[in-house]
């Protein structure tokens, strides 16, 4: 790397973590490119030289970067064999735990997109947001494990799977716009138990 290569990739580093903040702060809407550009002492409209798509295209640069992160931290966390010794319920719990705890790591960003149509739809075009929850094969592969050491009935475990990723996905909603109460929290176990229930080996029997 050339040293103008190197200071350019420095430049747009600094770049990115001054917005990062900025959109943490104020939202995406509220800053603009002028306090970015000042924020690291740059002159105005060098920006649109390392990002001729300007201000959206750095938003969606450093969603990319959290959500690989995000993403990255969560497959290592439900790669665990842990989850399999666990009962379903408590299974289900912490697959929930783990998952909201890498949500509230991210929660600025996630209610940023949520908060911004003009960013929500570039990025809920390209589908890859709900991708934070995780493609359904993992699930499926816990829960088929679950039946084959009789903890669980034969189901459409993709169906099943569905299911609790969806609820992932509402609680996402719920988090970053503040919803979550405690009785929504003690409706969440509820419903765990509730699906353990319909699940159980006898129940296939009726």
């Amino acid at each position: 790397m050339t040293k103008r290569e190197f200071q350019a990739a420095e430049s747009k580093e600094k770049l990115l973590r001054s917005a990062a903040g900025l959109f943490s702060q104020k939202g995406y809407r509220a800053t603009s490119v002028r306090e970015i550009n000042r924020s690291i002492d740059m002159a105005d409209g060098l920006l649109y030289h390392y990002f001729p798509g300007g201000k959206k295209e750095i938003f969606l640069k450093v969603y990319e970067q959290s959500m690989s992160k995000t993403l990255k931290s969560f497959k290592e966390k439900r790669n665990q064999e842990d989850y399999i010794e666990l009962p379903i319920v408590q299974m289900l719990e912490t697959i929930y735990q783990d998952f909201m705890g890498i949500v509230n790591e991210n929660i600025d960003a996630i209610r940023t997109i949520l908060r911004e149509e003009e960013i929500q739809d570039e990025i809920m075009k390209e589908n890859d947001f709900w991708s934070i929850c995780g493609s359904e094969e993992w699930l499926v592969e816990l829960l088929k494990i679950k039946f084959r050491s009789g903890e669980i009935r034969e189901m459409d475990f993709e169906c099943a799977a569905s299911l609790i990723l969806q609820l992932l996905r509402n609680l996402i909603v719920g988090t970053a716009f503040g919803f979550i109460n405690e009785d929504m929290m003690d409706m969440r176990y509820r419903y765990f138990e509730y699906l353990a229930f319909l699940w159980r080996p006898e129940a296939g029997n009726k």
